[in-house]
C-alpha cells in the first residue's frame, strides 16, 4: 500500500475517533491492516485508535483478529503487549513480548530492545541498542533506551523494576556493554526512586574514559533528570549540557535546559535554548518540540502564543499536547473546548495526574462539582498526596460547603507550600479559600508535582 494512501487512513481514521466514531475508526484501522499486514504505520495508528476506546478488553479482541494475518508487522505484537500491560496482564505482555522476538526481523529495534529489557535478555537488548544509537534516529529512542515501559501507562506491578534490576546484576555481558550494565542500572535505581545511588552510580559513569560524548552522551540524560528532580540546576545543566553532545538526545535535552532557565527566572534564556533545539532538531522531533514550546509559554503565562504552538504540535501528530491545549483554553475561557482536549488526554494516557487535574478544574469551574470530586478523589487515592490534586479538591470541597474537607485538603500540602501560601495573603485576607485561589492564580498554566517547577510560581 503507498504511503500517501496510509497517510489518508490515518487522517481520516484519527478524525472519526475525533468525531466520536470510534467502532468505525476502529473498522478502518483494522480493514486496512488485512490489506497491509507489514506497515508499521498502520500498526501505530491501530494502536492509537485503540488506545481511546472505552472498553479496555476491546484491544486484545482486535488483535485477534490479525495476529495470525501472513507478513503481519511484529511491531503489532508490541502493542498489544503494552495493552497487557495497562490492563495489569503482566503474563500476557511477556507473552506478546516474546512473539515479537520470534517473529524475527521486521520490528522496530527500538521495540525490539523494550522486549529484550523485559525478558531480561541484556546482553541482546544492549547489542540492539549499539545497533540504533548511531543510525541518526532520535525520539523515541532516548526515551525508551533509559525508561523501556513508559508508554501511555506508567502502572507497572510490584516488584518488577527490583526484579529487572535483580536480573541486570546477574546478566553475562562482554566487554564492550559494560557501560550499559552501569547506564541501566542508574536509570533503574532512578525509577526505584533511589536518587542517591543513582546520582553515585552515574557518577562512576561519567569518569570513564572510553565513552566519547557524540556516541553515548545520551548516557548522561537520566543523570541529569534526577538532579533536576532533586532541584540541584547546577548537577542537572552539566549533565544536559553533556548529553546535548549526542544526536540522539540532543533536542530533548536543549528542552531540558530550557527548562532549567524557565525554572531559575531566565525565561528569555530559556526560550533561546529552546530556538536552538528547533535549529537542531530531526523531522520527528519537531511535534514535541512545538508541544514543549507551548508547555513552557503556558506555565509562564502567554496562553496565546500556548495554545498556538499546542495547536502546531498536535496537527504534527504529538498527542501529549491534548492536556496542554487543554490547560490554555481553560485559562483563556473557552472551557467547553477545553473539555473536550481534556477528554482525549485521559483517554490517550489514563494514568497521567496532570491531565486528570485539569479536566477536574475545567468541570469545577464550569459548575460541575460532583464529577470533579469525582476524578479528583481518584487521582489521590491512585496517586497519593499530590499538589494540585489536593488545590482542587479543596476548593471542590469549599463550593460543596464541605469547610472541614477544605481544611483537611489545604493542611495536606507541604508545609513549604503552606508557608508560602500565608506569606503572599496576609492579615484579614488570609482566608484558606483565598490562599487556594492564590495558588491557581500564581500558577498560571502549571499544574505539574514536579518540585523543580516550583520556583516558577513560588516566588
Amino acid at each position: 500500500m503507498r504511503e500517501d494512501i496510509i497517510s489518508s487512513i490515518s487522517v481520516c481514521a484519527n478524525r472519526l475517533a475525533a468525531g466520536g466514531r470510534q467502532l468505525q475508526a476502529e473498522k478502518l484501522a483494522l480493514d486496512a491492516i488485512k490489506k497491509a499486514p507489514g506497515s508499521q504505520e498502520l500498526a501505530k495508528l491501530l494502536e492509537k485508535i485503540l488506545s481511546q476506546s472505552a472498553d479496555p478488553a476491546r484491544a486484545e479482541e482486535a488483535y485477534a483478529g490479525i495476529l495470525g494475518l501472513p507478513g503481519l508487522c511484529p511491531d503489532n505484537y508490541y502493542h498489544l503487549a503494552m495493552f497487557h500491560k495497562r490492563r495489569g496482564d503482566y503474563p500476557g505482555m511477556r507473552r506478546a513480548l516474546g512473539r515479537l522476538l520470534a517473529a524475527g526481523a521486521g520490528a522496530d529495534p527500538v521495540n525490539r530492545y523494550i522486549a529484550c529489557c523485559t525478558l531480561d535478555r541484556f546482553s541482546q537488548a544492549f547489542e540492539t541498542a549499539e545497533s540504533f544509537i548511531g543510525s541518526g534516529r532520535r525520539e523515541p529512542v532516548l526515551s525508551r533506551l533509559w525508561h523501556p515501559w513508559g508508554d501511555r501507562s506508567d502502572t507497572l506491578p510490584p516488584g518488577f523494576l527490583a526484579d529487572r534490576l535483580a536480573a541486570l546484576e546477574r546478566a553475562r555481558l562482554g566487554k564492550k556493554l559494560e557501560p550499559y550494565r552501569s547506564f541501566f542500572r542508574g536509570a533503574l535505581l532512578l525509577l526505584l526512586g533511589r536518587n542517591a545511588e543513582s546520582a553515585a552510580e552515574f557518577g562512576r559513569l561519567a569518569a570513564r574514559p572510553d565513552l566519547p560524548d557524540p556516541r553515548y552522551g545520551w548516557m548522561f540524560f537520566p543523570a541529569g533528570w534526577a538532579s533536576l528532580y532533586a532541584c540541584d540546576y547546577g548537577s542537572a545543566l552539566r549533565m544536559f549540557s553533556r548529553s546535548a553532545r549526542s544526536p540522539v538526545s540532543r533536542s530533548t535535552s536543549l528542552g531540558r535546559i530550557a527548562e532549567i532557565y524557565i525554572c531559575t527566572g531566565r525565561a528569555g534564556k530559556g526560550f533561546q535554548q529552546l530556538k536552538k533545539a528547533f535549529s537542531t532538531a530531526a523531522f520527528g522531533e519537531l511535534p514535541g518540540l512545538h508541544s514543549w514550546e507551548g508547555q513552557m509559554r503556558l506555565f509562564t503565562g502567554a496562553y496565546k502564543a500556548a495554545l498556538k504552538a499546542l495547536t502546531k504540535g498536535l496537527a504534527l501528530g504529538d498527542d501529549v499536547a491534548f492536556c496542554w491545549r487543554g490547560a490554555a483554553l481553560t485559562l483563556l475561557g473557552r472551557r467547553k473546548e477545553a473539555l473536550r482536549d481534556l477528554d482525549r488526554a485521559v483517554e490517550l494516557f489514563p494514568t497521567d495526574a496532570e491531565a486528570g487535574v485539569w479536566r477536574a478544574e475545567t468541570l469545577r469551574l464550569e459548575g460541575r462539582l460532583a464529577e470533579a470530586l469525582r476524578d479528583l478523589d481518584g487521582i489521590i487515592a491512585s496517586k497519593g498526596s499530590r499538589t494540585w490534586a489536593r488545590v482542587n479538591r479543596a476548593l471542590v470541597r469549599e463550593a460543596l460547603g464541605d469547610k472541614a474537607g477544605m481544611t483537611e485538603d489545604f493542611n495536606a500540602l507541604s508545609p513549604e507550600v503552606r508557608k508560602f501560601l500565608q506569606s503572599r495573603t496576609a492579615g484579614s485576607r488570609r482566608t484558606v479559600k483565598r490562599m487556594l485561589e492564590e495558588a491557581c492564580r500564581r500558577a498560571m498554566g502549571n499544574r505539574r508535582d514536579d518540585k523543580y517547577f516550583f520556583p516558577v510560581w513560588m516566588k
